[in-house]
């Protein structure tokens, strides 16, 4: 099959695939801006060029994220290196950025140093964020994967951030006692047997870092109980959960006597987030 101009790309596909998504592909494979396909849309695509997009349409048509096809997402202020051994960040998930950065800085006022742990941290997309906006920060991240500790050092490597650091970890296992000022986490939460999941999301993201045991708290329920450990007295806990959640969050956070619980709403006005604080006894 021969070479195709952008409007006749366009054109030939528009029926089976969002206009956006096809703009991303195209702008990708021939490495120009949005304006580029917009005022040259008479542009003849090379042949290796139009070989790239057929198989981005491939892929599109396989129910591929357009974010595992282009290998990146933007979330916060940046672009982050995604594959397919980590979850892709969501828009939501930027909210907790603003959580912790609001709380870190009233600590940053009570002490000299400020200790962050991204735990469970994929990409890294949620601890390298708070890293940019906070350079004076410590940052810590850790996955028991050491695939996905693989992309977000990567990601590091691009931010350029000295104050981050990376490492394998299940959950709290390979660190010390009340070290950290902050602990914030984006766990698997969705119940092993929901149906909500759309069919791109089944098939390509990587199951571990969505699905957790006892109907999706399972994961939840282990942070909330052994974080504690690691957190130093009056250190914050900020946990990402699902849409249904919250109260079973709150009552397990109640019951292990964690104070000034405040729950947080997402974009959609779903009680997503859940900050709470240890007591200073600890």
């Amino acid at each position: 099959m021969g070479s195709f101009t952008i409007k006749e790309n366009i054109e030939r596909v528009s029926d089976k695939f969002k206009k956006n998504d096809l703009e991303l592909c195209l702008m990708a494979c021939i490495k120009k801006d949005r304006s580029f396909l917009y005022l040259q849309d008479s542009y003849k695509l090379s042949q290796s060029e139009q070989s790239e997009f057929d198989l981005s349409l491939e892929k599109l048509n396989a129910s591929m994220p357009i974010a595992y096809i282009l290998g990146n997402q933007p979330f916060f202020r940046s672009d982050f290196k995604v594959n397919s051994n980590v979850l892709i960040p969501r828009p939501e998930t930027e909210l907790i950025i603003s959580e912790t950065l609001n709380i870190g800085d009233k600590l940053h006022n009570e002490k000299n140093k400020i200790r962050v742990l991204d735990v469970g941290t994929g990409s890294g997309c949620i601890g390298l964020s708070i890293g940019k906006e906070r350079p004076e920060w410590q940052i810590t991240l850790s996955d028991i994967s050491t695939k996905s500790t693989t992309v977000a050092s990567e990601n590091m490597r691009a931010l350029d951030l000295s104050n981050c650091q990376i490492l394998a970890s299940n959950w709290f296992n390979a660190f010390d006692n009340h070290i950290f000022d902050v602990i914030v986490s984006n766990p698997p939460y969705i119940d092993q047997n929901s149906r909500l999941i759309d069919d791109g999301v089944l098939k390509f993201e990587p199951h571990e870092a969505l699905f957790a045991s006892q109907n999706g708290i399972g994961d939840i329920e282990v942070i909330i109980k052994t974080a504690q450990r690691v957190l130093k007295p009056g250190g914050f806990l900020i946990i990402e959960n699902g849409y249904n959640q919250s109260r079973q969050v709150v009552n397990l956070l109640e019951e292990q006597d964690y104070g000034d619980i405040k729950v947080l709403m997402d974009y959609n006005k779903i009680a997503r987030f859940t900050s709470s604080r240890k007591n200073n006894d600890g």
